[in-house]
Formats: structure tokens, C-alpha cells, sequence
């Protein structure tokens, strides 16, 4: 709804969501949880907003539907872009929470087409499509490695998410020495 605040979106999804054997504060207790893990505190009372009603920026009503779906607790999560429009410490501060929550047993599949250096060795696989062809499924570790041994390698110091997407869109050039 978009004349809640954050707060009160929170909450509203921890009391309609959670297991009836939790009272209505731990249920606020959990909201308050997710608060702070998306760093959404400083702005938790501000509201929603819409189509008609200025309210949160993109970045803040991306991390409240992030924190929902966390607090519905599926065991697959998917989301698609959850960094894009955010800063790099935000980004990196949602997806070590994503990283977390596949400690406690849940799968975590996101898309993510400009990750930064720092998040892309953050993920424990990814898988690489080339018009709707795979080339990569493994661990991000291990991707330029296996490039290499391939005959493909960076031609420079590059963010390995950049190299790896110049492959899959065809931009990159192959060299015969290193």
C-alpha cells in the first residue's frame, strides 16, 4: 500500500506471514530485524509512495521488497537486479544477507548484469547464457580460470563480470598470446 511506511509494510507482512505460534511482538521484532540487515533504519518511517504520492526512492522500495520476501522466509528465493540503482556498499551489504540466508538452507538465484569485482567473487556460482546458450555454470572463483584454459583470457585488468560478459556477448577478441 502505498501510504504505509516502511515500517508498517514490514510488520504488515510479518503479521499476515508468519506462523500464528509467534506473538505479534516477535513478528515485529522479526520486521525490525529485516530493518536493520537492509539498512532501511534511517528511513523507516517514511512512506511507500506511488504512482501519485511521492514516497521511498527506487533503492529503498527495492530493499522493503527484498526484506518481504525475506520475512515470507521461501526456501527459493529469486530475484531479478536486486543492486541495480543501488551504491556499492548497499549492493554489497544485500548481497552478504542474501549469502546468509543460504546458510540457513534457502537458494538464492538472482540476476546481476554489471556486478562489481567485489560482489562478483560473492557468489558461490554463477551461470553464464550466450543468446539463450550456456557457457558457464560453476563457481565465479573458478570462471576465469576456466576461460583461460580454453584459450580465453582479459587482454587487461578488467572486473572479471566485464570479461565474462564480452564473452557471452560475442564483444570480445581472441588472442593468440597473453
Amino acid at each position: 500500500n502505498s501510504s504505509l511506511t516502511i515500517t508498517e509494510t514490514l510488520v504488515f507482512t510479518a503479521l499476515l506471514h508468519l506462523p500464528r505460534t509467534l506473538s505479534c511482538r516477535e513478528k515485529a521484532e522479526k520486521a525490525e530485524a529485516v530493518l536493520k540487515k537492509l539498512s532501511l533504519t534511517a528511513c523507516r518511517d517514511n512512506i511507500i509512495g506511488g504512482p501519485f504520492v511521492h514516497g521511498v526512492s527506487n533503492g529503498e522500495r527495492k530493499r522493503v521488497c527484498i526484506g518481504q520476501e525475506m520475512l515470507i522466509n521461501p526456501s527459493l528465493l529469486f530475484l531479478d537486479e536486486p543492486t541495480s540503482g543501488l551504491d556499492s556498499t548497499i549492493a554489497r551489504r544485500i548481497v552478504t544477507t542474501l549469502a546468509d540466508l543460504t546458510k540457513g538452507g534457502r537458494t538464492v538465484a538472482m540476476t546481476i548484469h554489471q556486478p562489481s569485482s567485489r560482489l562478483f567473487y560473492m557468489f558461490h556460482k554463477i551461470l553464464l547464457l550466450s543468446d539463450g546458450n550456456l557457457i558457464y555454470y560453476s563457481r565465479g572463483s573458478e570462471a576465469l580460470a576456466y576461460f583461460a584454459s580454453i584459450g580465453y583470457f582479459p587482454a587487461m585488468p578488467m572486473n572479471p563480470a566485464d570479461f565474462l560478459l564480452d564473452l557471452a556477448n560475442g564483444t570480445w577478441l581472441l588472442t593468440s598470446s597473453r
